[in-house]
């Protein structure tokens, strides 16, 4: 998958009938940048009104227009993606109305970021080093396999050639006067000298973060009881401090006529607290760390009819080390003296996964009008460690130091390790037909077969089983005119249930009640999406005006879902009848010349699980209604303002059970306004940028597992200010 790197090569295609040649059109686009493109879709570069997808790319022009700090910063802006935070401070990521780690596949430079354990994603990653980041709302499986089932996100790093370094310093004003300064860095280079070609990078992140009040949790009574704190006091605070490294390098080499061999590395870390805490009381003592490892070796080379080969190794190891504190400090459980908790009681989980890969794809030009790739990949998931260990025991009492809890079962070693590695053998074929020049069809097939833990009729894992799953693509996308695209898609996904869904269990104690556990009856979802779409470019004079729309069915089948019925501990499970989401989204862009645009965005889904009578299926828990908008102008020669609107509509909760009509929670509608003064090339090499977030102090909530322990939900950070200085050479 070479062409998800930076290094993207030519589209073999630019000399073939495949494409339908620059029109007048393209050449006015090519002015501004109201033509974007993406290699995510068919691991070539191709423009977004023309792909067989429903997709968005901004490049790093757009992303610091937007002010944008982050990766979760320029997803929020997405049509039908809205990025929420939960209480243990990790960013999820909705799309068109559902919210599922595991279902949204990250890519960075063609590694997955997704954890072979429970699917989290160290995703929220800095701008500054990245050159594109691309998002396709829909499944992805005929490319990816599984995971790619509620869409796909890639992030393009910088290597182009020349020396870029930006510092940003700045922060949020805390309630008691501090303020939580935020700094973070980053220099990168890339040299080609001949047939060589060299790049790195260095990405460092440090925030001390907001601190909020939670007024209430779970442990109220008993912490007023025991004199921890008064009644009139906050259960605690937020703790949102966070310190990230994020460093990479690698070569290439071009071997003449065999091809070009390159070889990258990258890793990642992170240390930070947790937002609130693990579930429904505030730990602020909690501490989470994750280590990544990104590592390559890939193969390209041009072919003779204007195709291309691509041959890719890699491997990818993560190791997470989360530790939450579970009470306040000094907490009894009892009476004796082995129950009382100085630290509070904790638990931690320490986990590493790793992956092995090999990949080769090949793009072929069968005729001017027929353009195949074929793709062939071999992937080795593994839970090579697990260890859950707790600092008290079932009943209630102090360890001399942290251990498993009794009957506690080594996740890598159930059943011989059926639940704890897993092998997946990919074949994919995409063939992108022009059947006359403004017609194109797309037809695409990945047969996966994958290796999944066995069950007998008791549900006891007693060895492994294959499962094929077939995962077609077909796409219609006709050039009405020069100025007027449409698109008619659909397309099929899966994602096999995550080891921590499938065996993870949880010590049954007072303090785990309504979380969820493992459960080894699920079964794999699947997803069959329907879309329409059209994307209209018209030019007049100077100026230049895009609008695009478009309209999905999405039709999950046992969709894995968590849902509380009983308030103890809860194993997870299908919902049989499946959920149905159906949507719209548009957007349009105005670009009066390089320095001044105008743009908007809109989306509305509803999200229904069929399994519940008509009046209860609506799932409201994201926004159903998205609205997005900014403007860019120029003051004078040498300043611009951006200003950029986000909101979402109001949020309550999922009527799935009893309890979730019980615990009831209204979320309002919010608006968020960013704003920025950003200046021009000053001596040609520096840029200066001023902006603020949530510059009116909006009070922005998130929803919490347990309302009714936790009823004033999660706030979200406040106003913040920043200066940001680049340099280029």
């Amino acid at each position: 998958m070479a062409a998800l790197n930076a290094d993207v090569p030519p589209d073999p295609r630019g000399d073939s009938s495949t494409s339908r040649g620059p029109t007048a059109m393209d050449d006015d686009l090519a002015l501004y940048s109201a033509e974007d493109v993406l290699a995510v879709t068919t691991l070539q570069e191709e423009a977004v009104r023309t792909v067989p997808a429903i997709g968005a790319s901004f490049n790093r022009a757009q992303m610091i227009a937007l002010g944008a700090r982050t990766v979760a910063d320029v997803l929020d802006v997405v049509p039908g993606v809205s990025v929420s935070r939960d209480v243990q401070g990790f960013h999820r990521t909705a799309i068109r109305g559902l919210r599922n780690d595991a279902e949204v596949l990250f890519l960075l430079d063609g590694h997955r970021l997704n954890n072979f354990f429970d699917g989290k994603a160290l995703m929220n990653l800095p701008v500054e080093n990245l050159e594109r980041i691309e998002v396709i709302r829909g499944p992805g499986s005929a490319i990816y396999g599984a995971g790619a089932f509620l869409g796909v996100v890639n992030l393009v790093t910088n290597h182009a050639d020349g020396v870029r370094g930006a510092v940003t310093t700045g922060g949020i004003p805390r309630d008691d006067g501090r303020l939580a300064l935020t700094t973070d860095g980053h220099l990168s280079a890339a040299h080609s000298t001949g047939d060589l070609r060299l790049f790195a990078d260095l990405d460092l992140w440090s925030q001390d973060g907001d601190s909020l009040v939670i007024d209430h949790d779970a442990l109220d009574a008993e912490a007023v009881d025991q004199g921890l704190r008064n009644v009139e006091d906050p259960a605690g605070h937020t703790r949102d401090g966070r310190f990230l490294v994020n460093a990479g390098a690698g070569l290439s080499y071009g071997l003449d006529s065999a091809g070009r061999l390159g070889v990258s590395a990258r890793y990642l870390t992170e240390q930070r607290d947790a937002l609130v805490g693990l579930f429904d009381t505030v730990g602020e003592d909690s501490e989470l760390s994750w280590d990544v490892l990104l590592a390559d070796l890939t193969w390209d080379r041009p072919l003779s009819d204007g195709g291309q080969v691509r041959a890719r190794l890699g491997f990818d190891q993560q190791s997470t080390d989360r530790r939450f504190q579970l009470t306040p400090r000094d907490f009894r459980t009892g009476t004796g003296v082995d129950q009382r908790f100085p630290d509070g009681l904790q638990e931690e989980t320490s986990v590493t996964v790793r992956t092995v890969s090999a990949s080769v794809d090949a793009d072929l030009a069968l005729a001017k009008e027929n353009h195949l790739t074929l793709g062939l990949i071999a992937e080795q998931q593994s839970l090579s460690k697990y260890a859950y260990t707790t600092n008290y025991t079932l009943d209630g009492r102090l360890r001399p130091s942290p251990a498993a809890p009794e009957g506690l079962v080594d996740l890598t070693e159930l059943a011989d390790g059926a639940a704890s590695r897993r092998l997946i053998l990919g074949v994919s074929a995409q063939d992108q037909w022009t059947v006359l020049s403004a017609l194109t069809l797309t037809f695409g097939l990945r047969v996966d077969a994958i290796q999944l833990p066995n069950v007998d009729a008791a549900g006891t894992l007693d060895g492994r089983k294959t499962v094929v799953r077939v995962n077609p693509r077909v796409g219609l996308v006709i050039a009405a005119s020069d100025a007027l695209v449409l698109k008619a898609l659909y397309g099929r996904a899966f994602r096999p249930p995550t080891p921590q869904e499938l065996v993870e269990r949880i010590p049954d104690t007072d303090y785990n009640q309504g979380r969820f556990e493992g459960n080894p009856l699920l079964q794999p979802a699947t997803v069959d999406t329907f879309e329409l779409g059209a994307d209209l470019v018209q030019a007049a004079g100077d100026t230049r005006v895009r609008v695009r729309g478009n309209a999905f069915l999405q039709n999950f089948a046992s969709p894995i879902t968590p849902v509380d019925t009983s308030g103890n501990i809860v194993p997870l499970r299908n919902r049989e009848l499946g959920v149905r989401v159906y949507g719209v989204e548009a957007e349009a862009r105005l670009e009066a010349s390089k320095r001044a645009a105008a743009w908007v965005n809109a989306s509305l889904s509803r999200a229904q699980d069929l399994e519940l009578p008509g009046q209860s299926r609506l799932l409201t828990d994201v926004p159903q209604a998205r609205f997005n908008a900014g403007v860019s102008m120029p003051l004078g020669d040498w300043v611009n303002l951006d200003v950029v609107v986000r909101s979402g509509a109001e949020r309550r909760n999922n009527s799935r059970s009893t309890l979730e009509l019980i615990r009831r929670y209204e979320i309002p509608a919010y608006s968020l306004i960013t704003a920025q003064l950003r200046s021009e090339p000053l001596l040609e090499h520096f840029e200066v940028t001023l902006y603020a977030q949530n510059l009116f102090d909006h009070d922005l909530r998130d929803d919490v597992p347990r309302p009714d322990r936790v009823p004033g939900l999660l706030p979200r950070e406040g106003v913040s200010g920043y200066l940001t200085l680049r340099a280029f050479y």
